[in-house]
């Protein structure tokens, strides 16, 4: 059983800086675990016949890997499936917990991990079947295999659906919280015997006195900062901004589109983007004066265009999921070049290209190629994520080497930064 978790904000406080200037050199590619149809093979570190699709791996500091897994057949009923919490590091790991059979596991995860502590925390946005579901915390003592799950109690604070959770300092909690009415962007303090709301920022629907007709998909840190798009207008799309919500603090724009500020050069932003441990924001935009999609890391004062498209150029498109940004200022994200899709990371000085479309790696099964047995699918899914070091996780499809009509499903890799920091030491409640 977890108990009430008080993490130590001095520990959280104190994440390292950034180890490079520049973009780090990258070398090896290694596989996580990887699923298939079972009449194909039994995948990789996991349940044989287990299945993810279009889900997103997170990273943290000391390279251990967390995702959702969709469905892991039930022991005692493999014709049944549960939700099921993957986590290890290394090419080592394994289903952790599973949830209730026909249940969800609603959102990808995060993991809090302090620097220089022996545990893990990673919350659960965690379904049952219904229309609703719960809030959620799996942690684990890094040498103790039996970690486990416990409610996080969030009262006064009752949403119809909770999205988005982001473990914080002190055993706060905020994440995004839906009612029948409308959103809210919600911080719970767990303070003794009480829980404290120390962040309510709603929609015009849920708080009448509240400027925002919208709340988008947020992203939020162990700071219990949100970052997040939010609109003004009545269509909730022709006046937007990016806005950062610190906990405790006044709110302030970050970016805003040209109809809020006639000297902005931006029309339009992606909805989802990502926050880093402090208060930059990367966000994907789209310029005004030529209509093309770019990716920005802004704190509000400084804007650095990482990525811009270009039809004859590097970059030939950027996808539309949410890039990733360490506290170096480095940023992943998915793009399509002129081999197609890949992912790739920009500081504003320069680009590198980390894993695409034929990319010879190793697996579990031997050399393959990241790809779909059709151009149509996409070679990636969901996100990548990159860690403080800037190993990058992320998830593709791949087929053995040269053979691209035989299928090994999908896998979930890392591309380390050079030089690759010693294998992590951990134990995980994995079986096998």
């Amino acid at each position: 059983m977890i108990h009430r978790i008080q993490l130590c904000a001095a520990l959280l406080a104190s994440l390292p800086a950034a180890a490079f200037a520049a973009l780090p050199d990258y070398g090896a590619t290694e596989i996580q675990a990887r699923t298939n149809l079972l009449i194909n093979d039994e995948g990789f570190n996991l349940p044989p016949g287990s299945s993810f699709n279009s889900i997103s791996a997170d990273i943290d500091d000391d390279a251990h890997v967390a995702f959702r897994v969709q469905l892991v057949p039930d022991a005692a009923h493999p014709n049944q499936y549960r939700p099921g919490l993957w986590f290890g590091g290394h090419g080592e790991g394994g289903i952790v917990w599973t949830g209730a059979i026909d249940g969800s596991i609603d959102n990808d995860v995060r993991i809090t991990h302090p620097p220089g502590a022996n545990f893990v925390y990673i919350p659960l946005a965690v379904g049952d079947g219904g229309f609703d579901n719960s809030l959620q915390l799996y942690g684990q003592n890094l040498d103790d295999p039996a970690g486990g799950v416990t409610p996080f109690e969030t009262t006064p604070v009752i949403p119809n659906y909770y999205g988005y959770p982001t473990l914080g300092n002190a055993g706060a909690m905020s994440f995004q919280a839906n009612f029948a009415s409308g959103r809210a962007y919600v911080t719970i303090v767990h303070d003794g015997d009480k829980n404290i709301v120390s962040q309510f920022v709603g929609d015009r629907n849920v708080t009448s006195s509240s400027p925002y007709t919208y709340l988008y998909t947020p992203s939020s840190n162990y700071l219990l900062t949100f970052a997040a798009k939010v609109a003004y207008s009545e269509d909730m799309t022709s006046s937007v901004e990016i806005r950062l919500f610190p906990n405790g603090g006044d709110s302030r724009r970050i970016l805003a589109n040209n109809v809020l500020d006639p000297d902005s050069p931006y029309s339009k932003f992606d909805n989802s983007l990502a926050l880093d441990g402090d208060s930059s924001v990367a966000v994907v935009a789209t310029r005004a004066s030529d209509n093309r999609r770019v990716l920005l890391r802004s704190d509000g004062v400084t804007t650095v265009e990482i990525a811009a498209v270009d039809p004859t150029g590097t970059i030939r498109d950027i996808a539309f999921f949410a890039p990733a940004i360490n506290d170096a200022g480095v940023v992943a994200f998915r793009a399509k070049d002129a081999d197609g899709d890949a992912i790739y990371v920009g500081d504003g000085e320069s680009l590198k290209r980390i894993a695409g479309n034929g990319d010879v790696v190793e697996t579990d099964l031997g050399s393959g190629q990241l790809g779909q047995d059709n151009d149509s699918d996409p070679v990636f899914s969901g996100q990548p994520a990159i860690n403080a070091r800037g190993d990058v996780a992320w998830v593709a499809g791949v087929y053995p080497e040269g053979d691209r009509g035989t299928e090994w499903g999908s896998g979930v890799f890392v591309t380390y930064a050079e030089p690759v920091v010693d294998d992590v030491l951990f134990a995980s409640g994995f079986d096998g």
